[in-house]
């Protein structure tokens, strides 16, 4: 299951900014709604795998994420670098992997399971 994240930020209110009339609106908060897509903390979490010595993302995909509200579950498939210790390699990556999802998204992540997919050189 990927979820969608859409949050709402209201339109500012305040005097009307030098320019508006022309249409220069720069330093002007909009307002709007940012969206973050299951698929795309799927990305962030599979390029963070690569960020770990001593893993690697494998080649069919390498992260699932099940997303409810603010909380973010993954699922992640990785390689080790033989001859690493796969539980040392693991903790790396989940810590590795929770720090980049939970600072480019915002979102908290709740829990990493990790399969040890494969064994590289």
């Amino acid at each position: 299951m990927v979820g969608v994240r859409t949050d709402t930020v209201p339109r500012q209110r305040g005097p009307v900014p030098e320019g508006e009339a022309t249409g220069h609106t720069r330093g002007r908060d909009p307002g709007g709604r940012t969206d973050i897509p299951g698929a795309v903390i799927e990305k962030v979490a599979a390029r963070a795998v690569g960020e770990v010595s001593g893993a690697r993302a494998v080649r069919s995909r390498t992260a699932r994420a099940r997303v409810s509200g603010e909380i973010v579950i993954l699922r992640l498939r990785v390689g080790v670098r033989y001859p690493r210790p796969a539980r040392q390699v693991a903790e790396e990556v989940r810590g590795h992997v929770r720090d980049r999802v939970e600072r480019i998204t915002g979102k908290q992540v709740h829990h990493i399971d990790i399969e040890i997919a494969e064994l590289v050189r």
